[in-house]
């Protein structure tokens, strides 16, 4: 639109529009250009002439049939020889080089803590999950029940074998039963990091309960203002132990939920320190960052007996499951010689790959409405929902459809586990305004990404592929 302006501007139409103020002299030449450059519509408004007959119709045509393209982020690695010198010449080595961050600055170490939590007595409490209550009696009377029906969990604790229709008893008396709520403990790996005491640290994150406490009192000691208390610590110290003149400058605090090994534990010469099991020890943690991408499957819906389910015209069912990709998982695939997209993804237990979406990726959705139905025997009025655009039932490829294709093509902005955000083609902007929601923005979970259909669009606009490419 802007390059219509452009070409079709005169120099007279700016002088003009630059000196309106001008025009009511009829001797001047603002007054000629106005003669000659414009003429008065059927409303008797001033209008710069066009310089086709039907200018705004075709461009208005033209820009409904343009599609904006935007470079998709495929690239992981490329190729490239590192040269260096040596006595008698130069080395050569072909390495893989990424093309973008493998994972962030912030290296963190790992510790295990235990975690306890209720939980009630039902077909998940396999042998191994018993194994996690904390009290002994409740354990080892579980695991007895267990053992009765053939360590098979939905028989010994479900039905009529629930705890409150069949009780466990762990005394001869009968006084005492397993409560249908036991505590289990678990350890778990949590990431951690070391940062200096600041006004801005999070107390709560702090991983040694003691020095969380003198934090929380010295806090408390200045009315909670953390400015106040985390500042001059040189001057006003934090002591741990004031007799012997030890004063809390840092602290471990938890860092990220999920991390990636960088490397394992080895000695001063280079070799391996394996734990009293024989593995390896992971250590130097690090968040991965951006997901490269999301590979959607189409999976067979399954009872709690891991039976096929079937619909009501004995079709079988399916639902969608992914597989995010982070930047850095993709380069290791790429190192590994293996392909950047699994399509082979637990293919054995009925997974079918259908598309993957990357940042930047064209989609085609369906367009919904709804609208009010009113059944006219009862009166009540119910809402509907009727496809009025389908990108399977028209030809994609075709130009001539690109202005029914326009309003509904989407690429893709971001996604994080089970949520993707897509942005209108034409949209220039990242703003979620509600109100635009379904116009210049999308955000759907696995369910509204079902019947979407990917293109490919090269840098001159066309699409060019349909499908998985």
């Amino acid at each position: 639109m802007d390059a219509l302006t452009i070409a079709f501007t005169k120099r007279n139409h700016i002088q003009y529009l630059n000196n309106l103020n001008a025009r009511s002299d009829k001797a001047g030449s603002i007054y000629g250009i106005e003669q000659k450059e414009l003429y008065r519509d059927d409303n008797g408004k001033l209008r710069f002439k066009m310089p086709l007959e039907n200018f705004r119709s075709d461009a208005k045509r033209h820009l409904e049939n343009t599609l904006v393209s935007i470079k998709a982020k495929n690239k992981v690695a490329t190729i490239n020889i590192n040269v260096s010198k040596k006595q008698n010449g130069v080395n050569k080595k072909i390495q893989l080089t990424p093309r973008g961050q493998l994972h962030l600055e912030t290296v963190y170490g790992s510790i295990k803590q235990y975690v306890s939590k209720e939980e009630k007595v039902n077909a998940s409490f396999t042998k191994e999950q018993i194994e996690k209550v904390a009290k002994k009696s409740y354990r080892e009377a579980l695991l007895a029940r267990l053992a009765e029906f053939d360590n098979d969990p939905k028989k010994a604790f479900t039905g009529k074998n629930s705890l409150d229709k069949n009780p466990i008893f762990i005394d001869e008396a009968h006084t005492t039963k397993v409560p249908e709520k036991v505590k289990t403990v678990t350890s778990e790996t949590v990431y951690t990091i070391r940062k200096d005491i600041s006004p801005d640290l999070k107390i709560e994150k702090v991983i040694d309960v003691n020095i969380r406490k003198i934090l929380e009192g010295r806090l408390k000691e200045f009315g909670s203002d953390s400015k106040k208390a985390f500042t001059n610590l040189d001057e006003n110290p934090i002591w741990l132990n004031k007799e012997k003149g030890i004063a809390i400058k840092r602290v471990t605090i938890t860092g990220i939920s999920n991390a990636v090994s960088l490397h394992e534990k080895r000695d001063k010469d280079g070799k391996l320190i394996l734990d009293k099991n024989g593995n390896k020890q992971p250590i130097d943690f690090v968040n991965t960052g951006n997901n490269h991408h999301v590979a959607i499957y189409r999976v067979p819906v399954l009872d709690k007996d891991g039976q096929i389910v079937f619909d009501e015209e004995n079709n079988q069912k399916y639902e969608l499951q992914e597989n995010v990709i982070s930047f850095f998982e993709a380069t290791t695939r790429v190192n590994q010689g293996l392909p950047i997209i699994d399509k082979e993804y637990k293919k054995s237990e009925g997974w079918q790959f259908l598309f993957s979406m990357k940042q930047n990726e064209y989609f085609v959705f369906p367009k919904i409405e709804k609208r009010e139905k009113v059944n006219e025997e009862t009166g009540e009025i119910t809402e509907e929902e009727n496809i009025s655009f389908n990108p399977k039932e028209i030809d994609l490829l075709n130009p001539d459809n690109y202005h029914l294709i326009s309003p509904n093509l989407f690429r893709v902005q971001k996604f994080t586990i089970k949520d993707y955000f897509f942005r209108h083609h034409l949209e220039t902007t990242v703003e979620n305004n509600n109100e635009l929601k379904g116009t210049t923005w999308l955000r759907f979970g696995l369910n509204g990404i079902n019947n979407v259909i990917k293109v490919r669009i090269n840098h001159i606009g066309q699409i060019v592929a349909v499908g998985e490419y």
